[in-house]
């Protein structure tokens, strides 16, 4: 397993923090996991949550509760209160980790050290309800949301995902990528899973990529790849990529939502000139983060496409449980693999199951193969958008501003913008309805547009109905 770091050179050097400047080598990572391995033995399996950044201390107490055998349920640092309020209540964390002091009272929790800088809190109740033995990694299927739906990820699955993503990106000892998206997410995390696996040196940042220490610090440290979701390639275009000098880049992956051809052809130019790779990827976090990905000598021909399936894994489309085997016929995407999820939880009793998919993931995304096997994705089955790689359940939107603001909401939208309506005419309901979304759900301000209206259209059934809704041309409040 990756996390044992199994025929790696003890002397090189794992991971640097960047805010911190501390560094570790394998053989002091290793030293620093079996201290807190130790500190963290327990009777039983337990559930512990962590509240990470990417900084190096999250990314040890995280292989350290790989190590120690008990389930991590990882969750950005910068979470809304009442949010993890909620998550805590929901899956009473026997022990919780933090990277910040937290700012609310937790009553049936007392606070413990096992050492300094780590914020812990351990339960003062005892939970009769066992953790699966095979469960390892909890992660929420909203991004930062907070939603209580969570995915079950067992040792298997981030093993095998990790081994995938180092095959097909030839990932190798001299690699040095950036942590450049949250740990939290499955697309961070695997960036690490992956490179850990292949003793490589990860640097750990909290720096945005929009920032100009950003890139010094990537040019200092002399960084290999760089990973990002759409917004981030967006940013990356605004800042002229074509012409920024970054001698020592060799990769750049996206995944974590559609990336536009007219992006795609820009960055693949991009990279031909600057002698790199740019490989376009496609994940669910229900998969442990990949599912495909296209080959970077086939990019510049497969512009749109998500590719081909990871080492490992396969890929089929199916119509009425029926397969379908011709090109270019359109039908629901099924993935099969090692890394499919053990399946969802939404309350503590959950955590007890055991493998409930055995393998087969049935994605919700609308697709078909062309000529070639290469996967083209036309559409979604269910009501989620993916904005910076975050996926947001559209419904859960509306009932939040609805219990908010007492007034019917509906929301649609694309993996490039957030657009709600709001049936209430009102002084700055706008302005304070965007605002709430945007701290509870930490979407940058550009992509989400509220507007309010006389009525919201529904159907004869009083259902919303969405087809009108997107036609409407909506005037702003006052």
């Amino acid at each position: 397993m990756f996390w044992n770091f199994e025929n790696i050179e003890p002397n090189k050097i794992a991971l640097i923090d960047d805010d911190s400047g501390d560094f570790y080598s394998y053989l002091e990572l290793n030293k620093k996991i079996d201290e807190l391995v130790n500190q963290l033995k327990f009777s039983s399996k337990k559930l512990i949550f962590s509240f990470c950044d990417n900084s190096a201390k999250s990314i040890i107490f995280y292989l350290s509760v790989l190590r120690s055998c008990d389930a991590i349920f990882l969750a950005n640092s910068k979470m809304d209160s009442e949010l993890k309020k909620r998550l805590i209540s929901i899956y009473q964390p026997d022990i919780i980790f933090s990277v910040e002091e937290i700012n609310f009272e937790l009553t049936s929790y007392e606070k413990i050290f096992l050492e300094n800088k780590f914020y812990f809190y351990k339960t003062k109740n005892t939970n009769n309800i066992s953790v699966h033995k095979d469960l390892a990694v909890l992660l929420s299927t909203s991004g930062t949301t907070g939603s209580p739906k969570l995915v079950k990820l067992s040792y298997k699955n981030i093993q095998a995902n990790a081994e995938s993503i180092s095959e097909y990106l030839n990932i190798t000892e001299s690699e040095k990528p950036i942590t450049s998206l949250p740990m939290s997410y499955s697309f961070g995390l695997s960036v690490i899973n992956s490179h850990l696996l292949k003793g490589a040196t990860i640097l750990c940042s909290n720096k945005s990529m929009v920032m100009r220490e950003f890139w010094s610090t990537f040019n200092l440290q002399k960084c290999t790849s760089f990973s990002g979701v759409p917004y981030n390639y967006q940013m990356l275009q605004r800042l002229k990529f074509d012409k920024m000098d970054l001698p020592t880049l060799k990769t750049m992956t996206q995944a974590g939502g559609r990336l536009s051809e007219e992006f795609i052809k820009y960055f693949y130019d991009a990279a031909i000139n600057k002698k790199i790779k740019f490989f376009v990827m496609y994940g669910q976090t229900e998969a442990t983060a990949r599912i495909s990905y296209v080959p970077f000598e086939n990019l510049g021909n497969k512009i749109g496409s998500i590719g081909i399936p990871i080492p490992g894994g396969k890929i089929k489309i199916f119509s009425d449980s029926e397969e379908i085997s011709s090109p270019n016929e359109q039908g629901e995407l099924v993935y099969f693999g090692d890394n499919v999820m053990m399946g969802y939880a939404e309350s503590r009793e959950d955590l007890s199951e055991g493998d409930l998919l055995k393998g087969e993931l049935h994605t919700g995304d609308l697709a078909y193969k062309d000529t070639d096997g290469f996967i083209y994705i036309t559409g979604r089955l269910k009501r989620f958008i993916k904005l910076f790689g975050l996926r947001v359940n559209l419904d859960e939107v509306e009932k939040m501003l609805e219990n908010n603001f007492s007034c019917p909401a509906a929301c649609y939208g694309n993996d490039d913008s957030l657009k709600v309506l709001l049936q209430k005419r009102s002084n700055h309901i706008s302005e304070a309805a965007k605002k709430k979304i945007i701290d509870i759900y930490k979407i940058h301000h550009s992509v989400v547009d509220v507007r309010c209206v006389d009525s919201i259209p529904v159907t004869s059934s009083g259902k919303k109905d969405y087809n009108l809704i997107k036609e409407m041309k909506f005037n702003e409040c006052n």
